[in-house]
């Protein structure tokens, strides 16, 4: 990390949701985005000088670290992930941002193929140097999929996990909680934390479902792959995503998903075959999707074996993520030696 204020002031991003969330939670905080962004560049700067290779991750990011690479001869990657294309999509400066990120960067590698596709067809003068390396998982959460819980008649046991913030939607969540049945015996399980925990706690409590959903906070990263062996769904309301990790662990986990109908999002979840899409906002179609995998365990079983097998399929794991970005780095920083691979 850098400093860019006193230390009671660093507010912007080091809280759920990051700095769009910082940003609406207190307007005073927009003072704080000079410093921040000019303290950012000076850092890059002074660790560029010394690095045979920089690498960026979002496009404010990359647009900072190709400058410094053409200040210092630097090879420059950056790697773009959906909120770089959610913000492009709804504002004029966002895409300025991406358009220098991308002329400035020797290669950006987009985390989707949503995400590829998009910035090709926009961009198309930045389109060849554009590169796929989807991110994976650990293999903890494939050893998750193996000791799977089966449920066997017993509640139905749901799970949230990710930032408390207005674009992942949880209120949605609660009122479909709240529409189900009584003949669904369900519970939810909400992992995370963030600016909107008050007013949902409150709304749960307003739903009449408080006994019914439990409020963990944040969890320790290596408590994730317990909570998805023991749970029978995992949920995604949001407005937006780019390629929600959550997911992917989740998949691999042999979870079967529910999420909102969204880019990003319907590329891994497919209805009837990894999971259940729904409407964005629409908390009927949430509850009938929640009520048809609670009546159906062979339905969630088979959902969440087929999620796990593309997972294995695709091979979507960090070692081969890894190895992905290894040769691209080679291929920037010793171009005789990666085209020598090439030829074995």
């Amino acid at each position: 990390m850098f400093r860019y204020a006193p230390r009671r002031l660093q507010v912007l991003a080091h809280n759920p949701g990051g700095i769009p969330a910082a940003l609406k939670r207190n307007r005073w905080t927009y003072l704080l985005v000079p410093l921040f962004l000019l303290s950012m560049f000076f850092h890059v700067l002074w660790r560029a000088r010394a690095a045979q290779l920089i690498h960026a991750n979002w496009a404010i990011c990359g647009l900072f670290a190709g400058l410094a690479g053409r200040l210092f001869g630097k090879p420059v990657i950056t790697t773009l992930r959906g909120e770089d294309v959610t913000r492009t999509r709804h504002a004029g400066l966002d895409s300025l941002i991406l358009f220098g990120c991308l002329k400035l960067s020797n290669r950006v590698v987009a985390v989707s193929e949503e995400i590829r596709d998009w910035i090709r067809s926009t961009f198309p003068s930045c389109a060849d140097r554009i590169s796929l390396i989807e991110n994976g998982v650990e293999p903890a959460f494939f050893e998750a999929g193996e000791s799977r819980i089966i449920n066997a008649g017993q509640c139905f046991r749901l799970l949230y996990i990710g930032s408390l913030i207005p674009r992942k939607n949880v209120d949605l969540i609660l009122h479909a909680v709240g529409k189900l049945g009584r003949g669904v015996d369900a519970s939810l399980i909400i992992v995370g934390d963030g600016a909107e925990r008050p007013r949902l706690e409150e709304l749960a409590h307003r739903l009449g479902i408080a006994r019914k959903v439990k409020f963990t906070g944040q969890i320790a990263p290596d408590g994730i792959p317990d909570l998805l062996s023991k749970a029978d769904a995992l949920i995604l309301a949001s407005r937006s995503e780019g390629r929600p990790n959550v997911v992917l662990e989740a998949m691999a986990s042999g979870l079967p998903i529910i999420a909102t109908d969204i880019p990003g999002v319907r590329e891994l979840v497919v209805t009837q075959e990894t999971g259940l899409l729904f409407p964005v906002g629409d908390s009927d179609r949430l509850a009938a999707c929640i009520q048809a995998l609670a009546s159906n365990p062979a339905l969630g079983q088979a959902l969440g074996g087929n999620a796990r097998q593309f997972m294995i399929e695709r091979g979507l794991t960090w070692d081969n993520a890894a190895r992905k970005y290894h040769r691209l780095f080679i291929e920037l920083t010793n171009p005789e030696k990666s085209a020598a691979s090439l030829d074995k």
